[in-house]
């Protein structure tokens, strides 16, 4: 063969070789379950099973009744969830009616991710703070692979082989999807609990110190693949901005509160930092950072442009500037001339971007993970479905 012929030939070999190998690292992933830790933002279940349970209308646009989520519908977890092709998640812990098959929710309403030195009657902050989910991981970990392989007599066959069925296989906790969205109760605790904005910004590093050691101990028992929420604006929340003292000058021209809003842009800024310490320290980890701020911030500043209204106003609430009352929330009962009346959710919450004065409609819920899905807010600047791949971080 002549030898420029085969010059030619061998690169076009290479060429057919080398786009083979770009569509396998552009292929998606197939995440065979997600594990999510967090607070009331990606709560399924966890709270309502532990304390209380979300009574209606919680739950009434989607599922028709409360399922443990505090929204009228389906949470950011849900449509993510969804996205990858697999069922709802069980919380963690909720007896009744869970399969983990493909992942559990250690995620529960009022969590922080330092551990918090009150108890939720004193400060209303939850006991199951990120280590505590950690260590439930730890355990379920452990403990599901136990309940998969164990060696059962003819008389358990039975029983045993269906609670093996709801568990995730071992392999499953390696591929997995982890996904984190918690922080914003660290912050609204130091100003409840009568902290200074300096005072609170101060605590911040050792918070997302914790927060590390969390995300390094799921690396060490082989995860690889973590999808990390940042926190959003609380300072455009209706239960902050009717309960924490604000001056004219502090609000915003968009009626947020502007010092809270600036300690959670501090702390997703060094959030940031943290993340990218990470991806460093953990050289097998595929670590996608997700700015939800700037979407709920632009949502609820830009509401009518994108069909929302009153986005200040909580959908399910009672009373003054808000539609919130911290003494009856949505779900309650109040006297109304002379007779009790529940309070129920507004008209239309499809049109409605705060739920009951600290969470989000489904409306808004869906909104935002519409904007996440394909990577446009993330770092690096990949979709959902291939958080699997290690990409240089911008």
């Amino acid at each position: 063969m002549e030898p420029r012929l085969k010059i030619l030939l061998s690169l076009i070999a290479m060429v057919f070789v080398g786009a083979d190998r770009w569509k396998v690292s552009a292929a998606t992933c197939e995440f065979p379950a997600v594990f999510n830790f967090g607070d009331s933002n990606s709560d399924t279940g966890g709270f309502s099973a532990l304390f209380v349970q979300a009574g209606p209308p919680a739950g009434e646009t989607y599922f028709g009744a409360p399922a443990g989520r505090y929204s009228d519908g389906r949470l950011i977890i849900d449509f993510i969830a969804e996205a990858v092709g697999l069922p709802y998640l069980s919380a963690f812990l909720d007896a009744l009616g869970s399969n983990f098959t493909h992942g559990a929710n250690f995620a529960t309403a009022a969590s922080t991710i330092r551990p918090p030195n009150i108890t939720l009657s004193q400060g209303g902050v939850s006991p199951i703070s990120l280590n505590v989910q950690w260590y439930e991981f730890h355990d379920f970990l452990r403990r599901s692979q136990i309940i998969r392989n164990r060696v059962l007599t003819s008389v358990m066959i039975g029983e045993g082989g269906f609670f093996a069925q709801l568990m995730p296989k071992e392999e499953d906790f390696r591929r997995a999807l982890y996904t984190f969205d918690i922080g914003q109760n660290d912050l609204t605790y130091g100003y409840f609990t009568n902290m200074s904005t300096d005072e609170v910004r101060a605590y911040v590093p050792d918070v997302l110190d914790q927060f590390k050691t969390v995300i390094k101990n799921i690396y060490d028992q082989g995860g690889r693949s973590f999808w990390i929420h940042n926190t959003g604006p609380v300072g455009c929340l209706p239960y902050v901005m009717d309960s924490l003292p604000i001056t004219a000058g502090q609000v915003d021209e968009y009626g947020c509160a502007d010092p809270f809003n600036q300690v959670a842009k501090y702390f997703n800024s060094k959030l940031k930092i943290t993340v990218q310490q990470l991806r460093q320290e953990l050289s097998k980890a595929a670590i996608t950072y997700v700015d939800v701020y700037r979407l709920k911030y632009t949502l609820i500043t830009k509401a009518n442009k994108f069909g929302f209204v009153q986005p200040l106003k909580a959908c399910c609430g009672h009373g003054g500037k808000y539609n919130f009352n911290r003494h009856v929330g949505c779900g309650g009962t109040v006297r109304v001339d002379g007779k009790e009346v529940v309070v129920g959710s507004c008209k239309d919450p499809s049109v409605r971007i705060n739920w009951d004065g600290v969470h989000f409609t489904e409306a808004a819920n869906k909104w935002i993970f519409d904007k996440i899905v394909g990577g446009a807010f993330s770092d690096p600047p990949i979709p959902l479905k291939m958080a699997c791949q290690r990409h240089p971080a911008h």
